[in-house]
């Protein structure tokens, strides 16, 4: 940056030199700037390089993955079949008691909800949270799973089942005051 600004300056001093110092001058302000757009294209292909290094990695964990999942047998790949329907409310809290809620939290609202975005409830403090928990688990929850305000529907990951978004919201809750 300061090249450029050298640069710059060089090429307004131009109007007051004599033709021979102009031309030093331009030829100067040339050289600046050439090693300057140099400068920039290196950088540029380091960033892209690095970008297709960690493109690479995320590529071969996802192709272990799935021959991973390929590999499992057939009893591991299906859950078991029941042969007697639970009422409603029993497969939802049986479904929400499976989900760690800490983990989901960890792996995807600690971005957000660990401090590092401005207007977003920090977990763990408790003053943040209050006038949230007031308004009530429900309402909490559909925040969480629509949106509200700047936050996304499932905080971006829509990948996210319905339980698991509940299930990290009331761990976000109960760290801060909440009692769900």
């Amino acid at each position: 940056m300061n090249k450029l600004l050298i640069a710059a300056m060089m090429m307004a001093a131009l109007s007051a030199c004599s033709q021979e110092a102009k031309q030093e001058t331009k030829e100067a302000a040339s050289a600046v700037a050439s090693e300057v757009k140099d400068a920039a294209a290196s950088a540029t292909d380091a960033a892209a390089s690095s970008a297709q290094a960690v493109a690479s990695k995320v590529e071969d964990t996802a192709a272990k993955a799935a021959s991973e999942v390929k590999e499992a047998p057939a009893s591991e790949a299906k859950p078991a079949e029941k042969t007697e329907a639970a009422p409603a409310d029993e497969k939802k809290d049986a479904s929400s008691a499976k989900v760690d809620g800490k983990a989901v939290f960890e792996a995807n609202c600690k971005m957000c909800h660990g401090g590092t975005i401005p207007g977003a409830p920090v977990v763990g403090k408790n003053d943040d949270w209050a006038p949230r928990i007031k308004q009530g688990k429900e309402t909490l929850h559909k925040h969480a799973l629509e949106g509200f305000n700047t936050m996304p529907a499932k905080g971006g990951n829509t990948s996210l089942s319905d339980d698991e978004v509940k299930a990290a919201v009331d761990y976000m809750a109960n760290q801060s005051g909440a009692k769900f």
